[in-house]
This record gives structure tokens, sequence and C-alpha cells, in this order.
């Protein structure tokens, strides 16, 4: 990614990961400094999910980007970073945008349709809620 374009993709990233608590009228999710590598992890899985959305699978140039930017975000350790904080602490709302997002992309069991619910309920995650 050009250098001059991260800002702008920084701050497209804060803005989706703190649409659902700003549609709620709630302050973005804080992290502690203890937990900036979680941060990052909620940032990478929502970037993640929306390169996903943008690979064509027709094996143009632009998928060739999309993918190259994928194998920076969409990393395993990071994934399952998120999925392990959520399994050990399922109510903790900053991780539900960034669980349903990864929900069939990581490996390990997926969400039950009544977590998926019950998470989509809370987070009002319309990119991956009906």
């Amino acid at each position: 990614m050009p250098r001059c374009l991260r800002p702008f993709v920084a701050a497209v990233l804060a803005a989706l990961v703190s649409l659902p608590a700003a549609a709620a009228g709630e302050a973005p999710p804080r992290f502690s400094k203890d937990e900036q590598p979680l941060r990052q992890a909620v940032e990478d899985a929502a970037m993640c999910f929306h390169f996903a959305g943008e690979f064509g699978g027709d094996g143009s140039a632009r998928d060739r980007e999309v993918k190259r930017e994928m194998a920076k975000v969409c990393k395993d350790e990071s994934q399952q970073r998120v999925m392990q904080a959520y399994r050990k602490n399922p109510r903790d709302r900053r991780l539900y945008p960034a669980v349903l997002m990864l929900d069939g992309m990581v490996k390990g069991p997926a969400l039950t349709e009544a977590e998926k619910a019950r998470l989509c309920a809370v987070a009002k995650t319309e990119l991956v809620c009906p």
C-alpha cells in the first residue's frame, strides 16, 4: 500500500471498527496499553474482512494487489488472538464486530446460530449481520 494512503486507511479502519458503538450511541472501543496487540488484531480483522470483499477471484492485477494487502493483515496469529480473547471473555463487546467478521474465515469451530444472533443483536454490524 502506498505510504500516502496509510493515514486514510487507518482512519477508515478506525471508523469501521467503531461503527457499531457509534450507531448505539456508545464511545468507540477502548483498549488499555497492555491490550495493544489485541487492539491491532481487532483492526487487522476488520481490514482482512474488507479486503476479502474486494477479492474478485479472477486473477486480475487488482486481485494480486488485494492478495498482497491481505497477506499483511490476515495473519493466523492475529485472528487467533481475537478468537481466544473472545472465548476467554465472551462478554467483551469490543470484540464482537471482529469475531463476527472472522467467523468462517479462521480455523476452528464456527459460531453457532444462537451465538451469532446474540452478537449481532449487540454489535449491530450490518456488514455481517442480517
